[in-house]
């Protein structure tokens, strides 16, 4: 009795302390989902930094226009005595005190400063549009592996129902072998479905496994953590869109950000022709300047005012030639236009053919979505009629088997569609530039 007992503690802490009673499994709907992929996600991580940087870029170059203020101050000993005047008098001094204020505002600059501040300004939008694109991207990936773990669990359950029904009816065949009604040829082809049921059973788990996998994975989560997910009513949820593709279309146009970015990009090319061609300008600039110096360090108001200096002006510089690079600047900034435009029109073809692809994903889905609601009734029909017929003698084994299948096939069908058509509504919404989260 007492070695029962040793067992039976030794059983409950080895059932305790293993992972798959000791490690909380995590339910998450799919709005948990988004949230965490949106924090862990490394391609956001980058996004931000790069968005920060932007940032910085344009506050630098705001600073262009403003006044650059400078000042100096040095002291120094030399080895050998100095001779200086000061109010009158001979001085000996090995020191000697300096320091320096300087002051220059740009006026004129042939409208590089401004050029510069709109490639900045464009280059700022352009990693905040990425920014959000990628989070767009992402919460679409999240949709996808999400969509794949409940269609794989619903897939399961089917699975495991056929399994259950298959092992029911052959109990019954059995049972009518042994009063005669029915063959042992029957009962081994029973046999055989439950076999192939119980297959079917295994890789659907399987699946589910791997489906929940992937969506770790697109998490950011270690890919051995226990998730859950929360089940959907997806009957409920199905209501088809009618969306014009025009309509769609100027949609994407208007709020695609991967769209802006290219129309960003243009913007840029054309102010950098702008700062190139700055270079044939003269640049205009005011500077005032004020400086100290003395062999002794200053104890009093007059021997600061005495010896220091001040000065302001006007300078104009411009470049009269500089072996031809404002030149091939202006042609390199002018073939980067070109090419940034050929790059948007692209940039709206994708747009277009993404839009065009779309609802035509949805409109197949929404067709699919129709008719296995109309098969799986067929179906369930032919099954029950078949199982009648087979029950009264009238019909065979392989009828009801057959029956039974395109059931299955038409409930996995069905829920393909449902999630098919789920997806590409996401898809949709990333198309026209109004996935939100």
């Amino acid at each position: 009795m007492k070695r029962f007992n040793w067992i039976f503690l030794l059983f409950v802490f080895f059932f305790i302390s293993s992972p798959s009673f000791s490690q909380e499994t995590k339910k998450l709907a799919l709005n948990d989902c988004i949230q965490i992929a949106l924090e862990n996600n490394t391609s956001i991580v980058a996004a931000e930094s790069y968005k920060k940087m932007a940032k910085a870029g344009l506050k630098s170059a705001w600073g262009n226009f403003l006044p650059e203020i400078n000042a100096y101050g040095s002291w120094s000993r030399k080895d050998q005595e100095m001779y200086n005047i000061r109010f009158d008098e001979l001085v000996v001094s090995k020191e000697s005190y300096y320091y320096q204020f300087s002051l220059s505002q740009p006026i004129f600059s042939g409208f590089r400063n401004a050029a510069s501040l709109k490639q900045s300004q464009a280059d700022n939008l352009q990693y905040d549009y990425n920014l959000t694109w990628t989070q767009q991207s992402v919460v679409l990936n999240v949709k996808l592996y999400y969509y794949n773990v409940l269609k794989a669990k619903q897939l399961l359950s089917i699975a495991e129902e056929t399994l259950q029904t298959s092992q029911e009816q052959l109990n019954r065949i059995e049972a009518m072998e042994k009063i005669g009604t029915s063959s042992r040829a029957e009962v081994y082809q029973q046999k055989v479905r439950v076999g192939e049921n119980k297959l079917a059973a295994i890789e659907a788990q399987n699946n589910v496994i791997s489906a929940k996998t992937d969506l770790n994975h697109v998490l950011g989560v270690d890919i051995t953590t226990e998730i859950e997910v929360v089940p959907e009513d997806i009957e409920a949820e199905i209501e088809v869109l009618k969306v014009e593709f025009e309509g769609a279309l100027q949609k994407a146009l208007k709020n695609r950000l991967d769209y802006k970015t290219f129309q960003n990009k243009l913007t840029k090319a054309n102010a950098g022709v702008k700062l190139q061609k700055s270079y044939y300008y003269p640049n205009v600039a005011l500077s005032a300047s004020y400086s100290w110096w003395d062999v002794q360090f200053p104890k009093e108001k007059r021997d600061v005012t005495e010896f220091d200096t001040y000065s302001f002006g006007l300078n104009v510089s411009m470049n009269l030639f500089n072996g031809f690079k404002t030149n091939a600047g202006v042609n390199s900034a002018k073939a980067e236009v070109i090419a940034a435009e050929a790059d948007l029109e692209q940039a709206k073809r994708q747009v277009t053919l993404d839009v065009r692809k779309a609802l035509l994903e949805i409109e197949n889905a929404a067709e699919k979505i129709q008719a296995t609601e109309e098969n799986v009734i067929s179906a369930e029909e032919d099954y029950r009629l078949a199982s009648e017929r087979f029950r009264i003698g009238a019909g065979t084994l392989l009828d009801q088997n057959t029956a039974h299948t395109s059931l299955n096939r038409a409930k996995v069908n069905r829920i393909q569609a449902i999630y098919d058509y789920k997806y590409a509504v996401a898809v949709l919404d990333l198309a026209t530039g109004e996935l939100t989260w």
